[in-house]
């Protein structure tokens, strides 16, 4: 599973399991469910991010893998 944000679109990707999205849903404006040929979701997007979780921090609590941290950016101002 992978977190990424995207700053310059303001967008929060979560993809559950690496494999190409073939439909999408979108259940609220701005929060949209890609799902793979078989019906398995495998991502989720969410649009103004900034706007509607605190990306702030992430915590992650008992999660039984390994957890990595690839980059921090700070902020530009």
């Amino acid at each position: 599973m992978n977190i990424v944000y995207f700053r310059d679109m303001d967008a929060l990707y979560i993809e559950l399991k690496p494999h190409e999205a073939e439909t999408a849903w979108e259940p609220a404006p701005g929060i949209t469910i890609n799902y793979a040929a078989n019906g398995e979701p495998v991502g989720i997007q969410i649009d103004q991010a900034s706007e509607r979780v605190n990306l702030d921090y992430l915590n992650v609590g008992n999660f039984p893998g390994q957890v990595d941290v690839l980059t921090k950016q700070q902020p530009t101002h």
